[in-house]
């Protein structure tokens, strides 16, 4: 009885044998398929011919390198429109970063603006009670109350008030307008400060306006 082809049993190293067979055919035939396409190239990129003798020599290849080169062009142009593609994108996304990142420097103030108008607030009811009661202590309570309210508020957004009075004189945060000469106080010692400086998180906004004592 026959045995039946479809049943059959192909051993499994010769399963493996075929299928390398078949990739080294496929490896070759791509390998020589680049080959002619690389001729046409040549011929096609050669300075020192003419177009017209450029021209004269492609029409002289054969069918087989016509048909890898134009194989070559096609992918060529392939992998040049997917480039373009990926170039547009890529400015597209640069534009769209860049408009987000001037919307966030434009409107980054908001949150601290939100956070001084109660103080603002604070300040004008203060000066509305003054202006009726003439009640000097109100008015320095109600001034008193807006100072802290704004300083606290500041703190909440990493601004903070850079120490002066009593420090040693730090160049890199004070700036010394004058000198004074207190015989209770070291030498090179802020006596005074004659403005407050302020940080922003570890970055100096403004340094400290001082009196530095000299001996």
């Amino acid at each position: 009885m026959a045995k039946d082809k479809h049943n059959e049993v192909i051993p499994e190293g010769e399963a493996h044998e075929s299928h390398d067979a078949g990739e080294a055919l496929h490896d070759a035939a791509a390998m020589h398929a680049a080959e002619e396409a690389l001729h046409g190239e040549q011929i096609a990129e050669d300075e020192n011919l003419s177009p017209k003798q450029r021209a004269k020599r492609l029409r002289k290849l054969d069918d087989e390198e016509l048909l890898a080169l134009a194989e070559q062009a096609a992918r060529a142009e392939h992998w040049l429109e997917v480039a373009k593609r990926s170039q547009a994108e890529m400015e597209n996304t640069i534009r769209r970063i860049k408009r987000e990142s001037q919307d966030d420097l434009k409107f980054a103030a908001g949150s601290l603006v939100r956070e001084l108008l109660p103080v603002l607030d604070n300040l004008s009811r203060a000066l509305q009670a003054s202006a009726q009661s003439k009640d000097f202590k109100s008015l320095f309570e109600g001034v008193e109350l807006t100072n802290r309210m704004f300083t606290d508020a500041l703190a909440r957004h990493g601004i903070t008030p850079i120490e002066a009075e009593g420090q040693v004189f730090d160049p890199a945060v004070h700036e010394a307008l004058m000198t004074a000469n207190n015989p209770d106080l070291d030498d090179n010692v802020v006596a005074m400060e004659l403005e407050r400086g302020w940080r922003l998180h570890d970055r100096v906004l403004r340094a400290s306006k001082v009196q530095v004592n000299k001996k």
